[in-house]
């Protein structure tokens, strides 16, 4: 008996550990997906980067469409970062996000560059999705 009773006050502090918890604020929650998304874009892991896109952005472009645009830019991402997120509306966001790309230049050669990209990012059926341009 004292087994089993034992067994409930440890569950039931591991429950009430888990009822404190509050959600990541939004601001957390675009950061991380954000930075995500960019590492797979990077990794040239593009089921994983079209999986953060908003549906109805992928109701109209499907995977074999999303990779092979991808696929087909004309420099080479190397790494990405997040500066910030603001989110002026409970469901609506905006991540800058400092992207480094390499170039190849006929003149010059390799060239790399680091320059700001703007996201918007909104929130539906629970869950942060990114909305290209």
């Amino acid at each position: 008996m004292q087994g089993r009773l034992r067994k409930a006050v440890i569950l039931g502090l591991l429950l009430s550990g888990c009822a404190t918890q509050r959600p990541e604020p939004p601001e957390e929650t675009v950061a991380r997906k954000a930075l995500e998304r960019w590492q797979a874009l990077i990794a040239g892991d593009f089921a994983k980067a079209y999986s953060y896109y908003a549906p109805g952005y992928r109701k109209t472009v499907d995977l074999k469409s999303f990779a092979l645009q991808k696929a087909k830019g004309v420099g080479v991402w190397l790494a990405a970062r997040v500066e910030k997120v603001a989110c002026p509306e409970k469901d609506r966001c905006t991540a800058r996000v400092w992207v480094k790309t390499r170039f190849f230049h006929p003149r010059v050669g390799k060239l790399e560059t680091e320059s700001p990209v703007e996201e918007r990012w909104i929130y539906r059926s629970g869950k942060w999705w990114y909305v290209p341009p």
